[in-house]
């Protein structure tokens, strides 16, 4: 594991890693960071690559050795003094607030130093934002808290005035590309993968066991029956898509991806053929819906999908969201 983040942090940001490097060598770090950028820029592992270099035993010319006791622990999430809040939820709850604040009221316990590395700085809410300001501020002892968001417009500008903002540079696309090569994506499921996150290590997980090609081809099948109004798309939802989805995770990939389905005829439509194709294996579909489908239509379909996403943060039932938003669509397609 150790290897991994160092290796994401060069590949991915190595001028800023190295700059954050030499901010700590000349005890210059400042005890409060905002990291945001697009998702898979390596915000959380340059988090977690400096704290490494705050405790490591073995600094190697200003880096992190990525072998040492205390670093692997922290790769490990097993440094008491590290404290890690990374989570998917859609709000970071009050009894993770109350752990934070706990946690920033205690002192070191190994050492004299602590950070903090918090995910999804967007997601306080505004009461738990304003009830971690007074820790952010006035920190006791030496403390480094790194908050982490996509999108700092949605973060409170409570939080953003009181913390550097460091803004990730986006990824280079050659560079992505050569890397899901090497990892091996298949080319037709490249563009569609790149649409929805520029993470490598979770494009990884996706290709386990063909799943991700075979959720493309699920939904593309799914696709075909909806713009032709061909009933037999409802069924298919119980036949072969809810038999591949295994958790929350991929019912929200799932949902991204039809989104995405209907996007590229509109996008064909009003930008030509040259777009980058997300669904090479279905460009007849995709074609015939440009063709047969009124931008209004598309437009509406696609709106209809994005709404599905209110559902499913609602914990409505997943199969009942698709199947509801599938009769929509039909009818749709029908007009």
């Amino acid at each position: 594991m150790a290897v991994d983040v160092l290796k994401v942090v060069n590949e991915r940001q190595p001028q800023l890693f190295g700059q954050f490097m030499k901010t700590i060598e000349q005890k210059e770090l400042s005890h409060a960071y905002l990291f945001t950028g697009e998702q898979g820029a390596g915000e959380f592992e340059v988090a977690l690559g400096i704290a490494m270099r705050l405790f490591c035993e073995n600094v190697q010319n200003g880096y992190p050795c990525g072998e040492c006791h205390e670093c692997q622990r922290i790769l490990n999430f097993d440094n008491p003094d590290v404290v890690i809040e990374n989570t998917d939820d859609r709000s970071i709850k009050v009894d993770q607030i109350r752990r934070i604040k706990d946690e920033f009221s205690k002192s070191a316990v190994e050492g004299n130093r602590k950070v903090f590395i918090i995910s999804g700085a967007d997601r306080l809410t505004s009461g738990a934002a304003n009830s971690l300001l007074k820790f952010i501020e006035e920190p006791i002892g030496d403390i480094v808290t790194i908050l982490i968001t996509e999108n700092k417009n949605l973060v409170l500008p409570t939080i953003l005035s009181r913390t550097q903002v460091i803004e990730f540079p986006h990824l280079n696309r050659e560079d992505i590309l050569d890397q899901l090569t090497k990892v091996g994506v298949p080319p037709s499921s490249v563009n569609l993968m790149l649409s929805l996150t520029n993470d490598l290590s979770e494009m990884q997980t996706w290709l386990k066991d063909d799943w991700f090609e075979n959720i493309q081809v699920a939904i593309g099948q799914w696709f075909k029956y909806v713009i032709k109004g061909d009933a037999m798309a409802f069924p298919f939802i119980q036949t072969h898509l809810l038999g591949i989805i295994n958790n929350r995770e991929e019912q929200r990939i799932v949902l991204a991806i039809m989104v995405q389905i209907f996007r590229e005829p509109l996008m064909i439509k009003f930008m030509g053929n040259d777009i980058p194709r997300e669904f090479p294996q279905f460009n007849d579909s995709v074609n015939a819906a440009k063709d047969n489908f009124s931008a209004r239509q598309l437009t509406s379909s696609i709106e209809l999908l994005l709404t599905m996403n209110n559902s499913f943060n609602g914990n409505m039932n997943f199969q009942n969201i698709l199947e509801e938003t599938t009769l929509k669509l039909l009818d749709i397609a029908k007009r």
